[in-house]
Formats: C-alpha cells, sequence, structure tokens
C-alpha cells in the first residue's frame, strides 16, 4: 500500500503544478492576450490526448513503471527549462506537463483496479481524488506563502516521489482482476437473458409475454460508454471555459499568490466535503446529471458577482467541489459500462472538451459577458442530455 499513499502524494503536486504553471506564465508574460491562454490550455489538452492514446495500451498490458519512467523523463526537462521561461520555453513546459500527469494517472489507475477488488472501485477512486486534491490544496497555499521560487523545489519533489511510487508499484502480470469482473458481468448478462426468456412461457398471451421480456432484459442494460463520454467531454469543457479567462479577467484585481491560494484553499476544502460524502452512492446517471445542471447554474450565475478574493474561493470552491463529486460518478459509470478497461478513453474525452471549452473561452470573452455566458450554458445544456436519454 505504501506506492498508493507515495503516488497520490506525487500525483497530488503534479496536479498542482497545472494551475501554478498556467497562472504563472499568465502574470509573467508581458502583453499575454486571452488567444494565447486559450491556446495554451486547448494544447496541453491535445498533448494530454495524444498522451493517453499512446501510452493507453502500455496502460492495459500492465506496464506501470515504465509509465512512471515517462513522467520522470517529462519532469526534468521541465525543471531544466523552466528558469529560461519564455513564450516558446513556456509553452515546452506546459505540454511536457500534460504527458508527465497523463502517465502517472495512467500508471496509477490501473494499479488501483488490479491491485484492489472491484467491489472497492469506487471508494478506492473517490478516495485517490480527496487525496490528490488535498495535496494539490496543501501545494498550492504553500506556493501563495513562498512564491514562484517553491515551483522549483516541487519539480525535485515529484522526480524523488515518483522514482519511489515506480519502484514500489506491483508488478501487473496480467489483467486478472479486470477480466475477472468482465467475466461476472458476462454471466450475469446470461442470467438476465435466461430469467427474460422464461417470460415467453406466456404463449397464450404474446403481448404480456414481450411486456415481461422486454422489462426483465432492460433491466439489465447499461448506458453506452460513449453517452458517458459524450456529457464528460461537456462536464470538462464548461468549466475550462470559465476558468481560461479567469485569471485574466482578475488580472487587476487580485495578486500572484492571491491567485494560488484562493486554488489551495479551494481543492482542500473540496477535497473534505468530497470525503464526508464518501458513504453516497455515485454511481447513478441522475445524481451525475442533477450535479452537471448545479454545477452550470453557479459558474454562470456566479462569473459576474467574482470581484475580490472572498468571492472568488467561493466560486470555485463551489464549483471544484460539485465537479469532483460529478467526475467521480461518471468516471464509476464508465469504469463499470467498460469492465476496468479503457480507461484512457475516459481521459481524452476528458481532454477533448478542455480542448473546445479552453478554445472558445479565450476567443469568447471578447464577445461581451452575456453572449460569453449564453454560449457555455448552451453548451452544457446540450451535453447533459445523452446522460439521461
Amino acid at each position: 500500500m505504501m506506492w498508493y499513499f507515495i503516488s497520490t502524494f506525487v500525483y497530488g503536486i503534479l496536479s498542482a503544478l497545472d494551475p501554478l504553471l498556467f497562472v504563472f506564465i499568465a502574470y509573467t508574460l508581458n502583453n499575454v492576450s486571452g488567444v494565447y491562454m486559450g491556446v495554451l490550455s486547448a494544447a496541453w489538452s491535445i498533448v494530454y490526448i495524444i498522451a493517453n492514446k499512446f501510452l493507453g495500451s502500455l496502460a492495459d498490458d500492465g506496464h506501470n513503471k515504465l509509465l512512471c519512467v515517462i513522467t520522470l523523463i517529462c519532469v526534468s526537462v521541465i525543471a531544466y527549462f523552466f528558469n529560461s521561461i519564455n513564450y516558446v520555453i513556456g509553452f515546452l513546459i506546459y505540454i511536457l506537463h500534460a504527458v508527465a500527469i497523463a502517465s502517472l494517472n495512467l500508471a496509477i489507475n490501473v494499479t488501483i483496479l488490479e491491485s484492489f477488488d472491484s467491489d472497492f472501485w469506487n471508494k478506492m477512486t473517490l478516495y485517490n481524488r480527496v487525496a490528490n486534491n488535498i495535496v494539490r490544496g496543501a501545494t498550492l497555499m504553500m506556493a501563495s506563502m513562498f512564491g514562484a521560487t517553491l515551483i522549483v523545489n516541487l519539480f525535485h519533489a515529484v522526480l524523488l516521489g515518483a522514482a519511489i511510487s515506480g519502484f514500489l508499484m506491483p508488478s501487473l502480470i496480467m489483467s486478472f482482476e479486470r477480466r475477472f469482473y468482465k467475466l461476472n458481468k458476462m454471466l450475469d448478462r446470461i442470467g438476465h437473458y435466461i430469467k427474460a426468456s422464461s417470460s415467453l412461457l406466456y404463449l397464450d398471451k404474446p403481448k404480456t409475454a414481450l411486456d415481461v421480456f422486454m422489462k426483465v432484459w432492460n433491466s439489465a442494460e447499461n448506458i453506452s460508454s460513449i453517452r458517458v463520454l459524450i456529457t464528460t467531454a461537456g462536464a470538462v469543457a464548461v468549466g475550462d471555459y470559465i476558468f481560461t479567462v479567469i485569471p485574466l479577467v482578475l488580472k487587476s484585481k487580485i495578486i500572484l499568490t492571491d491567485m494560488w491560494k484562493v486554488y489551495g484553499v479551494a481543492a482542500v476544502a473540496s477535497a473534505l466535503i468530497s470525503f464526508l460524502l464518501r458513504n453516497t452512492d455515485f454511481s447513478s446517471r441522475f445524481l451525475a446529471f442533477s450535479l452537471f445542471l448545479l454545477r452550470l447554474a453557479v459558474l454562470v450565475m456566479g462569473f459576474n458577482l467574482v470581484s475580490n478574493v472572498t468571492y472568488l474561493v467561493l466560486y470555485i470552491l463551489t464549483t471544484s467541489t460539485i465537479f469532483m463529486l460529478l467526475d467521480s460518478t461518471l468516471y464509476n459509470i464508465y469504469i463499470e459500462a467498460r469492465s476496468g478497461f479503457g480507461t484512457s478513453t475516459y481521459f481524452i474525452f476528458r481532454e477533448l472538451g478542455s480542448v473546445i471549452g479552453s478554445l472558445l473561452g479565450g476567443l469568447a470573452i471578447s464577445l461581451g459577458p452575456y453572449q460569453f455566458l449564453a454560449i457555455v450554458l448552451a453548451m452544457g445544456l446540450a451535453t447533459s442530455v445523452p446522460l439521461i436519454l
């Protein structure tokens, strides 16, 4: 279990480096535009998608240790170029961060799916997200106290932690737990078929026979994974649409270290709130749909109210807490539908949403506040519907 705690700690720091680097670039480069920041965020997502696409097969084949090595290489390059930041270097280190976090994320998730019984997948996924956010938040709050000089030390911490966790991770010889879960689902499906077919004994009442068959058979149906993926992409898109432009909108009102502090406090608080709700069944489509709409409403209605640190804390805390619960629910629905395989596809669609949201947000902010919010509202409503159809 030591690998679990160390890798979770490392992933939390690595995920904290995302807003640290993004906000640092926005505040450090002179005359940076919304288009540049939108392209930067979209580029991160595109590289993350490509990394998941090519590294996903390594995860499915159980090469968790190799994935950790890839993280080590990327972070080493980032640390080397960090002090020479400009428009090009900023772009380079930010997209390398995408590769680093993608590889470590795949390594952790596939090891969890193979190291824990499928009955505990949902809880372990939630615990993993809670721990990540606590570490992420604590790291951001430390950065708000010590400034940008802390970032270099964070690189060193990631390098050391990734090396140790990669060494301690159990070797995955074969995908036993996921294959067993898939077999069990298939046997359950056969059982439902036999039970449903018995309804055909109502030979003298063909309509009743058909109704009974369909009722029993459909009770075993899982939602199509593509519908879950569309909603997942939409959930990420609406968030990135808003938060891509937040640093630019508030650049003249909130200093850099206060921005980091806000993100840190929100991350820790949302993680603790999510942990208090750990006994909730985060696998319901209706719950996911409700969380999606609630977050969309808060994002839209609260955008123009954010003008100082207090309002920003409340805004990010509320939306990040809801998203953490929503993301856990969508992920649980997806891995149940796919029997634990193809986790990279889930993360690919998350980042497709990020690409769309980042680019649209960076471009639409120039249209005016009402048009800007109307676009995100339409996008959110359109992508939430497939979950309940």
